[in-house]
């Protein structure tokens, strides 16, 4: 709470309202490698779908979201765990993993799903009883017929199979432009899973950059290589802690033209958000960590080149706090942004604070944090 009362003041309860619940437009960029945004929105217009262009990057199309709905009654519940409750809110079918009770619930039953502090999310029918569920630990476990806001099945479209589109927020789409990578640059994406930043970096550049993407999970590096190639993009996908790539991949020092740092945040602005619980000594921990990246990348670019910093959240030390970071222990300058659709940083936290671009619940309908910063300097 204090966290975003440090940003928020009195226009917290605003902000915590907005996180309940998603934002208005469900965003999905256009692959324009394998088709025009116009050829898209034809196709999922035929299909039924109210897709609709954004207007401020060509690449952006979205759905409107439908809701809240008003949820039937039933007698029986099935409590679910939090991701379980926030994934059934939006329409997601409740598996048995997700689940933590379901007292009484036979097959067949109508029944609500509730998050774990009782908040209902969805009406639908259940293929379990509790025994089952808790133990067999895998299978359908309550088939969603009414969520309390309702999207199209994205994942299940052919032009989704076909690569002719990917869910994406507005902010990460903005973060790559903010990039603005160039065909012939050496471009490296620090944590490129699960691929959307590192694929938008393909499609801007046309694969005509050299394009590197790290990660040190086996198995988000494999779900990186396989957005690149239902999309299209021709990136290399390396297995490695990008903390120490100044020291594992030295020809990189001082020779990347840009260099996107996406680290694992806090995600406070995510949304929709039933329920969250961060502590401050987990926002320090997660602002020491974001620093590592940022103290590599600064390394890792050639004087004049770019390094953009984005985060999905709000709080202070993990956004202007790492940016001070960069500025003051790294040798980076923050650098205007060729384009801004959110708020401008926080007055007072850093110098180029007016540079910054932040994007806010109650405003924006997610919370989003962008830096661009440039290492002095050239060839």
């Amino acid at each position: 709470m204090s966290a975003l009362e440090a940003v928020y003041g009195p226009e917290l309860p605003d902000v915590l309202a907005a996180l309940c619940r998603p934002g208005g437009r469900y965003y999905l960029r256009v692959n324009t490698l394998k088709a025009s945004p116009g050829e898209v929105l034809d196709r999922l217009r035929e299909r039924g779908l109210d897709a609709r262009p954004d207007g401020r990057l060509p690449e952006a199309i979205y759905l409107p979201v439908k809701g809240p709905n008003r949820l039937p009654e039933a007698e029986k519940k099935v409590i679910v765990d939090k991701f379980t409750a926030e994934s059934a809110m939006m329409g997601s079918h409740v598996y048995a993993p997700g689940v933590r009770q379901m007292p009484g619930v036979r097959p067949g039953d109508e029944v609500l799903v509730v998050s774990e502090l009782g908040q209902p999310v969805a009406f639908g029918v259940a293929r379990m009883d509790e025994h089952e569920a808790l133990s067999a630990r895998r299978g359908l476990a309550v088939e969603v017929l009414m969520p309390l806001y309702r999207l199209p099945p994205i994942r299940s479209l052919e032009e989704f199979r076909l690569g002719l589109i990917y869910p994406q927020s507005l902010p990460s789409m903005l973060t790559s432009r903010v990039l603005a990578p160039e065909p012939g640059e050496l471009v490296v994406d620090m944590t490129c899973a699960p691929g959307g930043k590192l694929s938008h970096i393909c499609q801007l550049t046309h694969n005509r950059a050299r394009v590197l993407g790290f990660d040190r999970s086996p198995r988000k590096a494999q779900e990186a290589r396989a957005t690149l190639a239902r999309l299209g993009c021709e990136a290399a996908v390396l297995r490695a802690d990008s903390r120490y790539l100044d020291v594992d991949f030295p020809f990189l020092v001082r020779r990347a033209d840009r260099v996107l740092v996406d680290p694992p945040c806090s995600a406070l602005g995510v949304v929709p958000k039933l329920y969250d619980v961060k502590k401050a000594r987990e926002l320090r921990s997660f602002a020491e960590y974001q620093r590592q990246f940022i103290k590599v990348a600064a390394r890792l670019v050639r004087p004049g080149g770019v390094v953009v910093y984005s985060v999905c959240t709000m709080a202070l030390p993990e956004c202007e706090g790492v940016v001070s970071f960069a500025v003051e222990e790294c040798g980076l300058e923050v650098d205007e942004q060729p384009l801004y659709l959110g708020s401008r940083g926080l007055p007072g936290q850093v110098e180029g604070t007016e540079l910054l671009q932040r994007f806010h619940p109650h405003i924006h309908g997610v919370g989003y944090f962008i830096a661009r910063l440039r290492r002095p300097g050239g060839y």
